[in-house]
This record gives structure tokens, C-alpha cells and sequence, in this order.
């Protein structure tokens, strides 16, 4: 009877040291290849988005030209997905008047926007900057002009350079930059503001029209891929109950990419933000929940039932 030895080295087929070196070599081959394996398809992916945000363009154009339906033929993305909740229109949803189309990975690839009122195309990344459209290459933070809190000025825009990823604007880590730009508390601005209604459990417009994303929270989408309308329409309906018509106190803290106030509003002493997320009307925003101080915490001390 042969070992399994003897019967590994057999004269008809690799032996044992020849098939780990094989082995080897096409794993350390695969290794090398991978990422740039990867690299190519995540080009591929921003070049499919980009030229499908173009073709957007061309096709609401001609139709606004015709005087046909202002909608566009949406395309089929990889990596990709469209961000408008009001689907094909060339107008955008309600609460950006942005055509979007949004990557998977935020970090590496760029976000394309058409605007249909004033015909520009343009593009971004999350936490840094671009170059212009087409191109939208991302700019290293080396190879940008550095910022100083006294040429800049304002409280306000230090933030949106700290957005933008020049992070030692913040020397302490706190998650706001240039404190002494007369702001010497982390605390943002308070004032007052009426809401006419609200579009989905943590959007709102006000009666300036100013559009309003509720900090910290996300509610169910109403439209959209991701859509679950019956928990959304009662978010909505909850918050609408809640504050519109109303005048709320409101705490800004920033802008976001779409150029919507982020802020937290308050009714009465009580944080609305909060009280959703307590009702289970929503979730905590996790990656942006450094921004509110009850978010902190709630986590913690609350155990949230959430309806999606």
C-alpha cells in the first residue's frame, strides 16, 4: 500500500512543495493585481455616472426646448444610485432642485449634481474638494492653499472649511474650527424661526423658504429606491403635528452639501429632534451624531424600537 506521501509524489502530477509554491506565487500575484483591479472598476463606475449625469443634461434641454415633459431617462449605474426622491424629473426632488447621483463609497468617489435652472453640472467630495466637472479628481489636502482663521474671519465659513477637510483648523478635535472667530463655546447660533410644513419626518421648509434638515436624526424615505412609505408618512405627519405653522426655536450648526440649513429645532423647551427618536419615528444619524449633545448619550440610556 503507498503513503499518502509517496502517493502526494507521484511522477503523474505536482508534488507537494511544488503545489504550495504554485499556490504562492498566484496568491502573492493576486495581492499585487487586486488593487489595481479595483482601481479600474471604481474609474469605470465614476466614468459611467459622470457621462450619465451629461446625457441627463442634453435630454432635459431638449426637452424644455420642445416643450416636452421635463423628465430624463434615468440610466443603469454601477456604484451608483439616483438620489432624487421625485425619481425622473429634471427639476429635481422638492427639497434639493438637484438632480443627484450619489456613490456607495462616499470616501473615495465623487457625488455628480446637475442643477436644471442654471444648466451647470458639478461635482464633490465627501470631507475634501474637486476639481471641476468633467475631471472631478479629488484634491489632496498637500495640494491645497492652507487656510488661517484670521484671513478667514468668520465663524461661519471656518466650519465649511473644516467640512471641506481641512481639519487643522480644528487644533483641539472638537469638531469645530477656529473657536476664537468670536464663537468661544461650541454651542451654535439660537434664534427663531416660523416652519411652514414639513416634507418628511426630518426635512422642513420655513416660511422664508429656507430648507431645514433636522441634525442628527434620519426618518424613512417617502420616495426613492430605498422608499417605505407608510412609516415615512407617519414621521411626517408626527412632525408636521408638531411644528408646522408654528414658530420654533432653532439652533444652526451647519450647511450641508446640498445647501439645506442643518439645524435643531426646538418647541417649548423640548428638542424635537430627540423626541422623534424617543417616539421611533426615526434613528440616530450615527455618522453625524457628534453634532448634537443628546445624541451622545441617548444611545446608551434608550433602547429605540424603530419603525423601519
Amino acid at each position: 500500500m503507498y503513503s499518502f506521501k509517496k502517493l502526494i509524489k507521484s511522477n503523474e502530477g505536482f508534488s507537494l512543495i511544488e503545489l504550495i509554491t504554485v499556490i504562492g506565487v498566484f496568491s502573492i500575484l493576486g495581492i499585487i493585481a487586486l488593487p489595481r483591479f479595483l482601481e479600474v472598476i471604481q474609474r469605470a463606475e465614476k466614468v459611467i455616472a459622470a457621462n450619465s449625469i451629461s446625457s441627463i443634461k442634453i435630454e432635459c434641454e431638449s426637452n424644455n426646448s420642445l416643450g416636452r415633459n421635463l423628465i430624463f431617462t434615468p440610466s443603469n449605474l454601477i456604484g451608483y444610485d439616483f438620489d432624487n426622491e421625485d425619481s425622473n424629473k429634471c427639476t429635481g426632488n422638492e427639497n434639493f432642485s438637484l438632480v443627484s447621483i450619489i456613490p456607495e463609497d462616499l470616501k473615495t468617489q465623487p457625488s455628480f449634481f446637475y442643477n436644471f435652472i442654471s444648466g451647470e453640472i458639478s461635482c464633490s467630495y465627501e470631507g475634501s474638494e474637486a476639481t471641476q466637472f468633467p475631471e472631478c479628481k479629488k484634491i489632496p489636502l498637500s495640494e491645497r492653499e492652507k487656510q488661517r482663521c484670521g484671513d478667514i474671519g468668520d465663524w461661519s465659513k471656518a466650519q465649511k472649511f473644516l467640512q471641506a477637510g481641512h481639519s487643522y483648523l480644528d487644533r483641539d478635535n472638537d469638531g469645530e474650527a477656529c473657536e476664537a472667530l468670536g464663537r468661544k463655546s461650541n454651542k451654535p447660533e439660537i434664534g427663531e424661526i416660523t416652519i411652514k410644513d414639513c416634507y418628511d419626518g426630518d426635512t422642513c421648509t420655513s416660511s422664508e423658504g429656507e430648507k431645514i434638515r433636522l441634525a442628527c436624526i434620519d426618518t424613512p424615505e417617502l420616495k426613492g429606491k430605498n422608499a417605505n412609505k407608510i412609516p415615512a408618512e407617519e414621521a411626517r405627519d408626527f412632525l408636521n403635528q408638531l411644528v408646522a405653522n408654528k414658530k420654533v426655536s432653532i439652533k444652526w450648526i451647519t450647511k450641508d452639501r446640498y445647501g439645506r440649513t442643518v439645524a435643531e429645532i426646538y418647541k417649548d423647551g423640548t428638542n424635537i429632534q430627540e423626541l422623534i427618536v424617543k417616539k421611533g419615528y426615526g434613528k440616530i444619524y450615527k455618522r453625524y451624531s457628534y453634532q448634537c449633545e443628546w445624541a451622545k448619550w441617548i444611545d446608551i440610556y434608550f433602547t429605540v424600537i424603530y419603525k423601519f
